[in-house]
């Protein structure tokens, strides 16, 4: 009867353990099939009218600052929150996302969507909201 519940219990833990890591594992895999990663654009090139403007169309409110997000946030989003509401500069770190795997394709749409929102959140933790906004400008990705 020990032996059985210890067996229970060490199952349950590593059911645990491997629903805790999911989100995690499922950025890892995402992200690695992103084929390269795009370059931010420099803020320096484009005048400060021109970045705020840019912001504004995409229907983010000045001033910007992007709050930085990680797999966990997005699946505790999705399971206990309102999945379509995006925190600050996160539809714009999407376009961004969603405009590098069009020109990247790899995989179905279920591949897409996965490492669209996996580009999402690297950009928003490796990219400053200056550039965001520049690289929304270059592009021309908020009309």
């Amino acid at each position: 009867m020990l032996l059985l519940r210890r067996i229970i219990i060490s199952i349950l833990l590593l059911a645990s353990l491997l629903v805790a890591a999911f989100p995690g594992i499922v950025y890892m895999v995402g992200i690695a099939r992103v084929d390269g990663r795009p370059t931010p654009a420099n803020p320096n090139n484009y005048s400060q009218e021109a970045i705020n403007l840019a912001w504004a169309k995409c229907d983010e409110t000045l001033p910007i600052e992007v709050e930085k997000t990680n797999p966990w946030k997005i699946a505790n989003k999705f399971l206990f929150g309102n999945p379509l509401h995006a925190t600050t500069g996160e539809l714009a770190a999407w376009k961004i996302a969603s405009s590098h795997n069009a020109n990247h394709r790899m995989g179905n749409n279920t591949w897409w969507h996965i490492s669209g929102a996996a580009l999402t959140i690297w950009i928003t933790r490796h990219w400053s909201a200056q550039e965001i906004g520049a690289t929304l400008v270059r592009e021309n990705l908020c009309r």
